[in-house]
């Protein structure tokens, strides 16, 4: 799954129509958020529902701009965005917050578009949440806030884990991925209290997988 994963992320950057969809999620965020608002988390409420390549997608748009982007990989549980943009992953989010490493030794550039930047989620450690929950994490976010004009966070799930939760409070809005015939109705019902609990705006929702013509009508809200 995660080999494919990569190989689909590569073949939509060269899909010109799905090239054109993220253009729209991308005016469409722009004009709905808040000026100022640049840290968006992406994340979904469950496994396996696409939010990492949205995300990369998302980030590749808006560099497409001219604005500077960076995504930071802070699900330290299953990462994925070193395997979609072929980067290693030895130095990053972890080492920078277990104080092994610096923030200038685990950027790494992404090659097209040039003004857009990864770290990526490093060694998995063995306690994530106790390293999102330091002040280090606080003056690391700080840091990327002086430098680039947009940051997209992954994280892990919203119901599974706490990981998400913490990195929330962080940020300044989310953006809830949903894959048709796949996330339903309880599971959505179940975000929105999450974060509604955290007070975080909701830049909106991204409908993953569609089939045209073929839905089931338990998996959207009314």
């Amino acid at each position: 799954m995660k080999r494919k994963e990569a190989q689909n992320f590569q073949e939509s950057i060269a899909n010109s129509s799905l090239n054109e969809q993220f253009r729209i999620l991308r005016t469409n965020i722009t004009f709905t958020t808040s000026q100022g608002k640049k840290f968006f988390l992406v994340t979904s409420g469950m496994n396996s529902e696409g939010k990492s390549t949205i995300l990369a997608n998302l980030a590749i748009s808006f560099s497409q701009q001219g604005k500077k982007v960076l995504i930071i990989d802070a699900d330290m549980r299953h990462p994925t965005q070193h395997r979609l943009f072929n980067k290693m992953n030895h130095i990053g989010l972890s080492t920078i917050l277990s104080g092994q490493h610096t923030f200038e030794e685990a950027i790494q550039s992404i090659e097209e578009p040039h003004n857009m930047h990864i770290i990526t989620s490093g060694v998995i450690p063995p306690n994530p949440s106790d390293l999102l929950s330091t002040s280090m994490f606080k003056d690391f976010l700080q840091k990327c806030r002086d430098r680039y004009d947009y940051i997209f966070i992954d994280s892990t799930p919203l119901i599974q884990l706490s990981d998400a939760k913490i990195v929330m409070k962080e940020v300044d809005s989310s953006i809830l991925v949903i894959r048709a015939n796949r996330t339903t109705k309880t599971t959505l019902l179940k975000c929105k209290k999450i974060l509604d609990g955290v007070n975080l705006s909701l830049s909106g929702y991204i409908l993953n997988d569609v089939k045209e013509k073929k839905y089931n009508k338990k998996y959207y809200l009314n």
